[in-house]
């Protein structure tokens, strides 16, 4: 007797704490999917190691495939770069940039003369996309000192777009998501209250880019030209065909394009935005559809950028591309950012100040300038004040 009420409470205790046996074949189904989920993303982010082009290589791109060629698989999005770098590459772009290439950009500097080329945080004062809340920054008094506390959308001013901000996808549905080289397996692993790191903002900061940087001042060149282009309220697309121009208005042959170059593209939005008063800053926002200027999505843009090798493209306006954000390319509906982060890997600088950058260029008849960028190290972040710095 004794032994059967030993085993019944033995039975009642263990039922209690692992549920009934149809509880049990729930949790096991439970912990089945999960382990599923892992074993993928694993696959996933420990896929080979080889690379078809490695940045060590005596000459790179002896086979780099023309935009034509992409993408290697057909399994990949149109027009991505996926694998280019290695099944398992998470640098994307950045990979042009070598210790040639840094050591290159230090003829740049000539002067000494350094540059800022971010906006202050606050700035926008009210952030042109209405859903983002303005920068909060508190003062919190201590015994003897004082501290800040800073709560921002990193999308609101100056930014560094991570290749965890932009999905490639021919629509809205989460669903439909990849990420640069398919390194995180879904939606929930970039908000989730467990997000991966792989593709967050760290690893750009862990860079500590150094690069040659390129200004080619639309804004400038089209002021000669007698050009009318309001960037504020208007969505005026700039063509690469208007970028060659630029350059040759600059004084730059026609391949003055080298590998691991950061471009930055002078719109005139912030110009033209500065130019504005208050109230009509804050206004801009709210106005009808908020149109914006900026680079035209199209296949000649991206065969453009891509046959450049260019590392990282920047702008001095909110999304580097006019809107809408959508555009039909090669057949398929997508933007700028969808390719060039969700597809090449290549981070996108926004909000841009080179007002003060441009003229002195100019005045010395350059386009050229040694630039740094080192983000915030936040691991998994999605975007960054870039902390850019120019010096010619």
């Amino acid at each position: 007797m004794r032994s059967f009420t030993s085993v019944l409470l033995l039975a009642i205790a263990i039922t209690s704490v692992l549920g009934h046996p149809a509880d049990l074949q729930a949790e096991r189904d439970r912990l089945s999917s999960v382990s599923s989920q892992h074993v993928e993303r694993e696959r996933l982010v420990q896929r080979s190691t080889s690379r078809k082009y490695s940045p060590a290589d005596s000459n790179p791109y002896a086979d780099w495939p023309s935009y034509s060629q992409l993408p290697l698989d057909s399994s990949y999005p149109t027009k991505a770069g996926w694998g280019v770098w290695g099944a398992d590459d998470v640098d994307g772009a950045l990979n042009h940039i070598t210790n040639a290439t840094i050591l290159s950009a230090r003829s740049e500097i000539q002067l000494g003369e350094t540059f800022n080329l971010n906006l202050p945080l606050e700035e926008p004062s009210i952030p042109i996309n209405p859903s983002r809340k303005p920068l909060q920054h508190l003062f919190q008094p201590e015994s003897g000192y004082t501290d800040d506390v800073v709560v921002m959308n990193t999308q609101i001013s100056t930014q560094y777009d991570s290749l965890r901000h932009f999905p490639y996808s021919t629509n809205t549905s989460i669903d439909t998501y990849r990420w640069y080289n398919d390194l995180i397996p879904s939606y929930e692993d970039v908000i989730g209250p467990a997000p991966t790191t792989v593709l967050g903002i760290q690893q750009a900061a862990d860079k500590a880019i150094v690069a040659r940087g390129v200004l080619l001042d639309f804004e400038g060149w089209a002021a000669t030209q007698n050009l009318t282009h309001d960037m504020l309220h208007t969505n005026y697309s700039i063509t690469s065909s208007q970028l060659d121009s630029v350059a040759a208005w600059e004084g730059m042959p026609s391949d003055w394009a080298k590998p691991g170059d950061i471009l930055f593209i002078r719109t005139g939005w912030l110009a033209q935005f500065l130019a504005l008063d208050a109230y009509d800053q804050n206004i801009l926002p709210y106005s009808k559809e908020a149109p914006s200027g900026g680079m035209l999505a199209s296949a000649e843009t991206l065969e453009w950028m891509w046959e450049k090798k260019i590392a990282m493209v920047a702008a001095d306006n909110p999304a580097f591309e006019s809107t809408p954000f959508s555009q039909t390319i090669d057949g398929v509906p997508r933007s700028l950012h969808q390719v060039f982060i969700g597809g090449w890997g290549m981070s996108i600088l926004e909000f841009i100040d080179m007002e003060k950058l441009a003229p002195a260029l100019h005045s010395l008849g350059r386009s050229s300038f040694f630039v740094t960028v080192c983000p915030m190290n936040i691991v998994s972040g999605i975007a960054s004040p870039p902390n850019a710095i120019a010096i010619i």
